[in-house]
C-alpha cells in the first residue's frame, strides 16, 4: 500500500493507534509518545510535508512510521 493523497484528513481516515490529533495551522501532528504521560509532536516545515507524512503513515502504513516504531518499541514490545 502506498501513500494516500488528500487535502485535510479527518480522524476517521487515520489508522494509526498512536495518533492523537493534527493541526494544519501549526503544521503539526501529535501522537502517543514513548513513555507514560509523554506525547510526541512532529512539526513540519510546510503543509505539503505534513500531508505527505499523514498519507504515508497516519492513514497508510503506520507500522513503518518512526514515531510508531519508537512508541511501540518502548512501551508495548515484550
Amino acid at each position: 500500500m502506498g501513500s494516500y493523497k488528500k487535502i485535510g484528513w479527518t480522524d476517521a481516515d487515520v489508522r494509526c493507534p498512536f495518533y492523537i490529533t493534527d493541526d494544519r495551522e501549526t503544521r503539526s501532528i501529535s501522537c502517543e509518545g514513548y513513555g507514560k504521560g509523554v506525547d510526541a509532536v512532529s512539526r513540519f516545515r510546510n503543509i505539503s510535508l505534513m500531508d505527505r507524512h499523514m498519507g504515508l503513515y497516519c492513514v497508510g502504513r503506520f507500522e513503518d512510521c518512526p514515531v510508531y516504531r519508537c512508541t511501540y518499541g518502548c512501551k508495548y514490545q515484550d
